[in-house]
């Protein structure tokens, strides 16, 4: 098993416009899941299950190149700080090579 996860804040004036865009992401991919801070309104964090590293690579390539037409929001200027302050990460289970621990 593993996952991915996407942490940026996004600028208010674009939360309408893009919470819209991840909720369509939601319906068409299943396995993501957004969540916002609770103690800070704006920052965001995806999750991402089952997630292959080179799918995790094709994502993170296709998410940091900024827009990509009209299938892309332009992240750069949607996230705080730009698509420098937009951070992925990609974890995978650890399994013990010792048996009973």
């Amino acid at each position: 098993m593993s996952k991915v996860f996407v942490e940026y804040a996004i600028k208010p004036e674009y939360r309408e416009p893009f919470l819209i865009y991840m909720q369509q992401w939601q319906h068409r991919e299943g396995r993501l899941e957004l969540l916002e801070g609770t103690d800070q309104k704006g920052l965001y964090v995806e999750i991402w299950n089952g997630v292959s590293y080179e799918e995790y690579t094709h994502l993170k390539q296709v998410r940091l190149q900024g827009k990509q037409g009209d299938l892309q929001p332009d992240w750069e200027a949607w996230v705080e700080g730009g698509l420098r302050k937009l951070h992925m990460w990609h974890f995978a289970a650890v399994s013990s090579s010792k048996k009973g621990l």
